[in-house]
């Protein structure tokens, strides 16, 4: 009873002599202090509440942050094909308008991806692919194995870009391609975008029928063609029809003239026109009369062009 009294004693006048009294003192030096805590002024038990929850906030500030939710390529490419649908019929001229092609670091091969624009007036070209970054690399690494392999070989994946509706000049090698390396996008143009502006759109390139991927193209590692590649296309059946029988004449006038020029290098040759010979069919012409005769055609030419669509890998 006597070690009871003297403990009661000391914990109502521990406050006098402790001016900024923290309740926590009290069970940290005497503790067996802590059932008695009752008999504590009002003051020093507002503070010791104050001082939990002080701590209280304290310990959920060092929290770890919430992990960002995953990215849903699906939603993210759903909303691209809109705006690519709302945006393209904004710009007629094609200035916001680019293609869009994916390189290995160090690869000689460009994958097509699609095509990206901008809101005119609000967005350029290169800003449009910027803001469709992951989407593009993650639609592409899908499209094209090859990319695939390198991501997970850790190899970097760039953009390229060449100019809107221009895959048939990048396949004869007649147009460069465009690093997107350097450029960057402001602030204002995030935020814009973060705050859900509609500022920019992709229409991603699709699988051919028979399940191959992509169009493709091998060009040096500026991007810059060496040299053009002797490739014609042709739109329809009749104007394919025609460039096999424009080849075929030429063919025939180069062999005549061949003839001739050899016919009149022998001694004692007569002056006569040699009989013309009939051409051997090689080349584009040759892939054109196939075509056709698996087609069931009778046309002596052959069809290059939508039914061989990126023909030029």
């Amino acid at each position: 009873f006597a070690f009871c009294s003297k403990c009661m004693v000391f914990a109502a006048l521990l406050p006098a002599f402790v001016p900024a009294f923290d309740p926590a003192f009290v069970p940290a030096f005497v503790p067996h202090a802590a059932p008695f805590a009752g008999l504590l002024p009002a003051s020093a038990r507002a503070s010791a509440v104050v001082a939990k929850a002080a701590k209280r906030k304290a310990a959920a500030g060092k929290r770890k942050p919430a992990k960002p939710a995953a990215f849903d390529l699906k939603k993210a490419m759903l909303v691209a094909m809109r705006a690519h649908q709302d945006l393209w019929r904004l710009d007629p001229q094609r200035e916001c308008c680019r293609d869009v092609y994916v390189r290995a670091d160090g690869g000689s091969r460009f994958f097509f991806a699609g095509k990206a624009v901008g809101a005119a007036g609000r967005c350029d070209a290169a800003s449009a692919v910027l803001l469709q970054k992951r989407a593009i690399l993650e639609h592409a690494r899908l499209l094209h194995p090859e990319l695939e392999q390198m991501h997970r070989l850790s190899r970097p994946l760039q953009l390229w870009a060449a100019p809107a509706d221009s895959e048939v000049s990048v396949a004869r090698k007649v147009q460069a391609l465009e690093s997107l390396e350097g450029a960057r996008l402001s602030r204002a143009m995030r935020e814009d975008a973060d705050a859900g502006a509609t500022l920019a759109g992709f229409d991603p390139d699709q699988p051919e029928s028979d399940g191959r991927a992509g169009f493709s193209v091998r060009l040096p590692e500026d991007g810059v063609p060496v040299a053009p590649l002797e490739v014609r296309f042709a739109s329809s059946v009749a104007e394919a029809e025609a460039m096999a029988a424009q080849e075929q004449e030429a063919m025939a006038a180069q062999q005549q003239e061949a003839m001739r020029k050899e016919e009149a290098a022998r001694p004692g040759a007569g002056g006569g026109v040699p009989k013309p010979v009939a051409p051997k069919v090689t080349g584009a012409a040759s892939a054109a009369a196939e075509s056709a005769t698996d087609s069931g055609e009778d046309s002596g030419g052959g069809v290059v062009g939508p039914a061989s669509a990126w023909w030029a890998r």
